[in-house]
């Protein structure tokens, strides 16, 4: 497992394939593995890259760092390392925002962009998960997150919760990696740390690209219980993406519940992107 050495704080990535870059980036609970699918199917043609952010994954948990900001600064740093242009950039959720975040600087490096599920201040306000992450703005959590460890029961209702119908239909077993790195120390830390700093998504509902900007593709689950599908709509509209999916059986993790919808959606916005 190849290393990034982002300021003495070490994130785990995957690399394969050659060619044009993808770079995939998770969501908030989330690490690089839920893109396993995609990269297995997209290195045959392309350079493919998952990071698993700092507090996730086999990365380090730093006690602190946990704001947007950082988070594009180490995506910003990860690109530039690795001399990457051309990228195809794809994320779920926070790895949405973050995509869009690092695309608005560094226009110029990007060639597209797959955003599933953006996490959005409008996306995510509506929903459970909105009303528990401002309780969290306003209590800090750190040194309780740090000492918890969330229960096996409770970190299969949290898995469970990121799902629509038809992933709960699926095997667990497929999901069951996902549950258990929500029992080990510490995993409650960043997410708890990042939801001080939600109020800067509040951004992107009103960014408008350019016609300039990297082409967008948007994917939704109708059944998304995390974030609201809904609001993602409106957010469509600013947006204006080239192309908006929306599957109506899946939650918010679309490339476990549709993994082959997701990767031939990747492979089509790159694709139309190098044509253009």
């Amino acid at each position: 497992m190849p290393v990034f050495d982002f300021h003495g704080v070490s994130v785990a990535y995957d690399r394969a394939g050659s060619g044009d870059p993808i770079l995939f980036l998770h969501n908030i609970g989330g690490d690089r593995r839920i893109w396993s699918h995609q990269m297995r199917a997209l290195a045959a043609t392309n350079s493919v890259y998952a990071l698993d952010l700092f507090g996730y994954g086999e990365s380090d948990i730093p006690t602190s760092g946990y704001t947007v900001d950082n988070y594009v600064r180490l995506l910003s740093e990860f690109v530039a390392d690795r001399g990457l242009q051309n990228i195809t950039l794809v994320g779920n959720c926070f790895g949405s925002a973050l995509s869009l975040f690092y695309a608005r600087q560094e226009t110029q490096r990007v060639r597209a962009l797959v955003l599933c599920s953006p996490l959005t201040a409008a996306t995510l306000r509506p929903t459970p998960t909105g009303w528990t992450a401002k309780a969290a703005r306003h209590i800090r959590l750190d040194a309780l997150a740090s000492a918890t460890k969330v229960p096996t029961l409770a970190a299969t209702w949290v898995v469970r919760e990121q799902l629509g119908p038809r992933g709960r239909h699926m095997d667990a077993t497929a999901f069951a990696a996902f549950r258990d790195r929500w029992t080990e120390p510490r995993r409650l830390l960043a997410p708890a740390a990042i939801a001080r700093d939600f109020d800067r998504l509040a951004a992107l509902d009103d960014f408008r690209p350019t016609l300039a900007f990297p082409p967008i593709t948007t994917i939704w689950g109708a059944k998304n219980r995390i974030l609201s599908a809904t609001a993602g709509s409106a957010l469509n509209r600013t947006l204006s993406p080239t192309r908006s999916l929306l599957l109506p059986d899946c939650g918010h993790l679309l490339m476990l519940e549709d993994p082959d919808t997701i990767t031939a959606a990747i492979r089509s916005a790159t694709a139309s992107a190098i044509a253009s």
